[in-house]
Parts: structure tokens; C-alpha cells; sequence
């Protein structure tokens, strides 16, 4: 045993091994080891499928480290691609949850009217079709983590039902007025300003109170340029494995030009634009002329390079919209979907500017 410890050894159990003795131990070092594996992969640029090596980034990976280790409701807010389930998925994976699930719905997916029937299930005969009972999320998610995506577009009229749950851990299904018990860590995200939300009515204080527990927040892809080259270089490797595809090597003023761009759809529009490239590209090395034509226009002008002139990011994020919704004959889906944002979200942009 001495000789063990000397060689680095934590601790020791004697012959007969008694169970309790090992429980105990397994118990004690478990958690150590695991906070070793998520430091160990903090030093590494990354922690769960999330990448970076900024020093934003490696603060974001500090503080998953940190609530990951609590089972107190997170709130993770950021804009709209910049990774906030990747946030809860590593989160949900380095808790003592892990071994349970891991729930995901996003509000702005669901119609309004499916939103309550799907989080918290119904009964039978609940309403019209409901021939058989269904568990929600909330139950599917039992034990595990429910994550709930653009919490701030969760109607008013269930605001107050979900608080109950924080509240409480119980809630009764659709159609039915027995309570049950739940056991769930709930993370919420939101690429809105809840406590502006708040202030206009549209949110209730209560709820963002118990929401608001331990936050992260998401530092946008242009707060962080110089993640960008290890971005480029993942996304490449992925989607050509996918794509069975050589992965093609990056011209040195494409990269700059990434590093540049103001990227309104963050990292998942840089995804996108990756994978365009590789797919429509077919030489050996990626240049400025495989850019998406609703990215590019011409790189060398000062309406388009993002090295030149003085944009303000309202202008550029605007210009790429609506640049966007050109290219896709006005198809707002589409042209969400190739920015990286939420139809949801591209509909709130065009209201506020005024644009029907």
C-alpha cells in the first residue's frame, strides 16, 4: 500500500475487500476524476462537441465546468447560432445526470398551440385525436436534463404553468388534474433580451427570476475572430468525411476574409458556408471566389469586404438578410436556413426594420 501511494496512487483498500469500503471510494473519486477529464479538455481547446481556444471561450468552458458540477436551473443566452445546445449537452454530460436523458425542444418549433400538449403531455380524450394518452417532454425527461430552447418565446399563457414546475417539480398533463412528481435539471436559452421582455410585460418577472439562476453567457463569432482558422478547419474535416470528399486545403485571404465577416448567424452559418464551399467547390484549395454569392458579391469591393469601410453591424446583418431572401426568391424558410437563424428570428428582424 505504502509503495502505491508512492508511485501516485490516491488511496488503498486491504484485503477482504468489503463493498461498502469500494462504494465509498467509487463515490469519492469518481467526481474528482471526471473534473480532471473536463480540465484536461478545457487545456485542449474544447469541452463536449464545442470548440475554441479564445480566451471567451475558455471562460465559457470555466463556468460549464462550475454549473455542471450544481443541479440548479441554467439560463444560456446568446445569439441565435452560437451554440447554446452544445452548451447544455456538455453541461448535461459532465453532471452527475449524464447517465440519464437529455431532453432538447426548441419553443419556436412547436405551434402554439401543440407547446403545452408536448411539454407536459395529455390524457386520453384530452381533446380531439387524443385516442391514447402521451407522456411530454417533462416526463420523458424524468431523472435527466429537459432543455429548453428560445425560452423567451414561450407563450404568456403557459409562463405561469412552467413557473409551478420550477416551483413545485410536479404538473398534471393536458386533460387531467392529478398532479404528479418530476425530477428534472431544466437549462433554458434564449437569443432575446428577457429583461427587456420583462419590462414590456412580455415576460414574467417570477419566471425570469427562477430561470436566471446560474447563467452563461455566449460570446457571438465576431467577438472571438480568432476561433474562426480551428472552426474552418473542423468543419472542413467533418463535411468532407460526410460528403466523401478530399478536404481541401484554405487560400490565406479566405481566411481572412472568415475572420473579418461579421457573421449574424454565428457559427452555424459558418458552418453552412463551409459546407457550400466544399460541396460547389471543386479545386484543391478554397479561395475567395467559392464564397456564396450572397456572402461574397465582390471581395475586392468596399461594399462587401469586411476588412473595408466602417459598417456598423446593423447594416451588415441587415445586407446579408436580405441578400439572403434575395438569392432564396424571398422563401423565408430558405433563406433561415442558410443563414444559420430560426425562421422565428429572421420574422422578428424583418418587423423591426419595418419589412413585410
Amino acid at each position: 500500500a505504502v509503495e502505491a501511494m508512492k508511485l501516485g496512487a490516491s488511496d488503498y483498500l486491504t484485503k477482504p475487500l468489503k463493498p461498502d469500503e469500494l462504494l465509498l471510494l467509487l463515490n469519492r473519486y469518481l467526481p474528482m476524476r471526471a473534473r480532471a477529464q473536463q480540465q484536461n479538455a478545457i487545456d485542449a481547446g474544447g469541452i463536449g462537441r464545442m470548440i475554441g481556444h479564445s480566451a471567451e471561450m475558455r471562460e465559457v468552458f470555466d463556468q460549464i465546468r462550475k454549473v455542471s458540477a450544481s443541479d440548479a436551473t441554467v439560463l444560456i443566452v446568446g445569439e441565435s447560432g452560437t451554440g447554446k445546445e452544445l452548451v447544455a449537452s456538455a453541461i448535461h454530460d459532465n453532471s452527475l445526470r449524464r447517465k440519464k436523458p437529455f431532453i432538447a425542444v426548441n419553443v419556436t418549433a412547436l405551434p402554439d398551440s401543440l407547446i403545452e400538449s408536448e411539454l407536459f403531455g395529455y390524457v386520453r380524450g384530452a381533446f380531439t385525436g387524443a385516442t391514447e394518452p402521451r407522456e411530454g417532454r417533462f416526463r420523458v425527461a424524468d431523472q435527466g436534463t429537459l432543455f429548453m430552447d428560445e425560452i423567451g418565446d414561450l407563450p404568456q399563457t403557459l409562463q405561469p404553468k412552467l413557473l409551478r414546475v420550477l416551483e413545485t417539480y410536479s404538473f398534471a398533463p393536458v386533460g387531467s388534474s392529478v398532479e404528479s412528481n418530476v425530477d428534472i435539471r431544466l437549462i433554458a436559452a434564449t437569443s432575446r433580451e428577457l429583461p427587456e421582455m420583462v419590462q414590456d410585460g412580455e415576460f414574467r418577472i417570477d419566471l425570469y427570476h427562477r430561470l436566471n439562476v446560474l447563467t452563461i453567457e455566449l460570446p457571438p463569432l465576431r467577438k472571438r475572430p480568432d476561433d474562426i482558422p480551428t472552426l474552418v478547419n473542423h468543419f472542413l474535416a467533418d463535411c468532407a468525411k460526410r460528403h466523401l470528399r478530399p478536404t481541401p486545403q484554405v487560400a490565406p485571404e479566405l481566411l481572412d476574409y472568415l475572420q473579418a465577416y461579421e457573421w449574424p448567424g454565428n457559427v452555424r452559418q459558418l458552418r453552412n458556408v463551409i459546407e457550400n464551399m466544399l460541396v460547389m467547390g471543386d479545386e484543391g484549395v478554397l479561395t475567395l471566389r467559392n464564397l456564396p454569392k450572397y456572402l461574397s458579391g465582390n471581395p475586392s469591393s468596399e461594399q462587401h469586404h469586411p476588412n473595408q469601410g466602417t459598417f456598423k453591424l446593423h447594416d451588415l446583418e441587415k445586407e446579408a438578410i436580405l441578400s439572403a431572401l434575395k438569392k432564396s426568391f424571398g422563401n423565408r424558410t430558405h433563406a433561415a436556413h442558410t443563414l444559420g437563424i430560426s425562421v422565428r428570428t429572421l420574422q422578428r428582424k424583418l418587423k423591426l426594420w419595418g419589412i413585410e
